[in-house]
């Protein structure tokens, strides 16, 4: 047995503590030159940028040598603007984009210029379709287009489109050696000057038997042409007038309607309202909430509420009626009743009431029927709204 211990033990040596802290010692100087050689090695792997292989030598560079982050966006900043130069030349000689070339050297390379220069090119190219578009039609469809908007009716703006054509074509020529489109002309002109058709006819005569149809019939042109100029004048005026009318009739009503609210002290009897009341009820009505990208009309909420679901909207309006929130008075102003939503909110807090009292009575001796209970529901309640009407 102690042949075996001794040979598990053999070459070990025991070491006084001096010897201990020495062998440490060199163990920590060994591990430190190790690691500087392996960050050496380490080092001497990677390729380290030298000043001016990077870019230029003007390029600020950090401790190691690495581009600073402020040169790096510039950079990469100015490689975007060439880009969108070199894309803005190609649309433009492909026919996408309309441009001069020294327009181009001097917007900006990025993408808000392409998109203008691209709507601007959109907007030109649709204004030449419509003006070659109108070139293509018949006179009398091109004054149309000019006068439309003085008429309320199309039929209407459609012929005095085609008179004034007809007038302002109208030569000596055409007029001269016939007799019924001058006879026409000269009654057209009494007519105008207020003649009856008899009175016309009688004046028409006198002239044939004067031999003066011809000349009256002449000089009758430029008042008749002036004259349908003057009616589309005086309609376009008029409808001008009427619309301006109409804008200051709805900005009227408005004010009035915003006066109306502040005057107001309720709508409805023991509901007042406040000032904060009241400007919430100003900015659901003056506070547009939609715009009709067609039209460019602008809703408030009830409006876009209204368009959005014109049937049910109007079913929901007919049932307040029913339920009495227009009633008018003998003067004609409204007068909501608004005792039935009371009765059915006394009701809902008559049914929660009773089951307070009657989980109470749950947790004492008694209990009473559920008539009792409402009876006790009922006069709790009919003793507050005395306690509220005092007040």
């Amino acid at each position: 047995m102690s042949t075996e211990n001794e040979e598990l033990f053999e070459g070990l040596q025991i070491m006084s503590p001096q010897e201990l802290e020495k062998v440490a010692a060199e163990a920590s100087d060994d591990g430190e030159s190790n690691d500087e050689s392996k960050a050496k090695e380490e080092d001497d792997f990677f390729l380290k940028p030298v000043a001016g292989e990077s870019g230029d030598d003007s390029t600020p560079m950090d401790k190691e040598g690495t581009p600073t982050r402020s040169s790096s966006n510039e950079s990469s900043g100015q490689k975007n603007e060439t880009i969108y130069k070199a894309l803005l030349k190609e649309l433009v000689k492909e026919g996408i984009i309309t441009a001069e070339e020294a327009e181009l050297d001097q917007l900006p390379g990025n993408f808000d210029t392409i998109k203008g220069l691209l709507s601007k090119t959109v907007d030109t190219h649709f204004r030449a379709k419509e003006e070659n578009w109108k070139r293509s039609l018949s006179p009398a469809k091109k004054r149309f287009l000019e006068i439309e908007d003085a008429f309320d009716e199309t039929d209407h703006a459609i012929q005095m489109a085609q008179r004034l054509e007809f007038f302002d074509t109208l030569t000596e020529t055409d007029l001269k050696g016939n007799v019924e489109l001058q006879k026409q002309i000269y009654f057209e002109q009494l007519k105008a000057k207020n003649f009856s058709d008899q009175d016309a006819i009688e004046a028409l005569e006198d002239a044939i038997a004067v031999n003066k149809l011809e000349e009256k019939a002449f000089k009758a042109v430029p008042e008749l042409r002036q004259y349908a100029y003057n009616v589309v004048d005086h309609s376009y005026q008029a409808k001008q007038a009427a619309t301006q009318a109409q804008i200051d009739s709805q900005n009227a009503a408005f004010e009035n309607l915003i006066k109306n609210i502040d005057a107001r002290d309720s709508f409805i009897d023991g509901l007042n309202l406040n000032k904060v009341a009241k400007d919430k009820l100003k900015a659901n009505v003056l506070t547009p909430v939609y715009k009709d990208d067609k039209t460019g009309k602008e809703y408030n909420s009830l409006m876009y509420k209204q368009t959005r679901n014109p049937i049910e909207f109007e079913m929901l309006i007919n049932y307040y009626d029913t339920l009495g929130l227009f009633n008018l008075d003998k003067n004609g102003s409204f007068r909501p009743d608004i005792s039935r939503l009371k009765a059915v909110a006394k009701t809902a807090a008559i049914n929660d009431l009773d089951k307070v009292i009657a989980a109470e009575e749950q947790r004492g001796v008694g209990r009473n029927t559920s008539v009792e209970t409402s009876q006790k529901t009922e006069g709790l309640l009919s003793m507050l709204e005395r306690a509220m009407t005092k007040k």
